[in-house]
């Protein structure tokens, strides 16, 4: 009894200590939405580099400001990946099977001998965390669907339907695990810049991004003119 007292303790701390992270995490990510603007960083580079084709010279103070947006602009990313590998192991934790011990065995009606727990047929089960990869499974398929015609909300859906999820999970995963609000989800798609911001997010993927990409583009219909 003492040990199991002991264990219940340490969950107890245990999930005191990681709901402080998710509570920081969510305030930094918060704060850094207000603060940093990926097109404002954008929009420096190209500054810079309009300068640099007529020969002006760059002001120390751009570069470093250029600089400071970057860094800054990769912890924003880099605090979203760690909130969002937060939540799938969270959710692969959750998922995991209950000891058959511990399940409540179905009891049988007495008219029907059937179980007592059993389910209408248009029952539709609980959807949730599935820990499908934020990249390979959410934003490829999504932006695959869109580069092809599809409005955002039944790309959402599909994927949605798919992957046995909720449409907000999907819509969640290609903003706000981005640091994105739709509209600018919306956008980069539509002007590809969605690119280079996956490969900023995703460096160690960006192979995959380019094979991806490349492979979406072969695929999109030709609506030309035969």
């Amino acid at each position: 009894m003492e040990q199991l007292d002991a264990l219940e303790k340490r969950v107890n701390e245990l999930i005191s200590e990681l709901s402080d992270i998710i509570q920081r995490l969510q305030n930094d990510i918060d704060d850094a939405k207000k603060a940093i603007s990926f097109e404002q960083v954008k929009e420096i580079e190209n500054s810079i580099v309009r300068m640099e084709k007529y020969g002006i010279p760059v002001p120390p103070e751009l570069n470093a400001l250029k600089i400071k947006l970057l860094s800054e602009h990769d912890l924003h990313l880099s605090r979203i990946s760690l909130y969002s590998k937060i939540q799938e192991r969270i959710g692969g934790l959750v998922n995991r099977k209950t000891p058959s011990r511990l399940r409540r065995t179905p009891t049988l009606h007495p008219k029907t001998a059937g179980s007592s727990h059993r389910k209408p047929a248009n029952y539709d089960k609980p959807l949730g965390s599935k820990g499908y990869s934020n990249l390979e499974d959410y934003l490829i398929p999504v932006i695959r669907l869109m580069w092809n015609g599809l409005e955002h909300k039944a790309a959402f859906r599909n994927i949605a339907q798919k992957l046995d999820v909720r449409c907000n999970t999907v819509s969640s995963q290609c903003t706000r695990a981005l640091g994105l609000a739709t509209d600018e989800f919306i956008r980069q798609v539509n002007s590809k810049s969605i690119v280079e911001l996956l490969e900023r997010k995703f460096p160690d993927q960006c192979r995959l991004i380019a094979a991806e990409m490349k492979s979406i583009e072969e695929l999109k219909p030709d609506t030309g003119s035969s």
